[in-house]
């Protein structure tokens, strides 16, 4: 086992203080966090973040937007639930009813 303690005293190794080699790692690893390799390796960085970023603004953007159509939409329905005069509006303008007394003239070009 001493045998081995020497090797590891011997060479490069001893020569970088342990300071020294834990700011080579974080380098190192600060480096692959960039993102700049991530072509050749694959590594999640920072434009991992920022795409994701831009991903989730975009997707709250669309929820607004769906929130703001569901406002509207239960707006309609409580109107047509409780108005009788929307409801004889929409069932004219979806189904082409005709109320009583109504008449159509439809004039067709030849």
């Amino acid at each position: 086992m001493k045998g081995n303690a020497h090797f590891y005293h011997r060479g490069w190794f001893a020569r970088v203080s342990s300071d020294k080699l834990w700011m080579g790692f974080f380098f190192v690893w600060v480096f692959l966090l960039t993102g700049i390799l991530d072509f050749w390796i694959q590594t999640p960085g920072l434009k991992q973040l920022w795409r994701v970023s831009s991903m989730l603004e975009s997707r709250r953007q669309e929820i607004d937007g769906v929130e703001a159509k569901t406002a509207l939409l239960s707006q309609i329905y409580r109107e047509l639930q409780e108005n009788p005069i929307a409801q004889e509006r929409e069932v004219r303008k979806v189904l082409g009813y005709l109320g009583d007394q109504e008449v159509v003239f439809e004039f067709s070009g030849r």
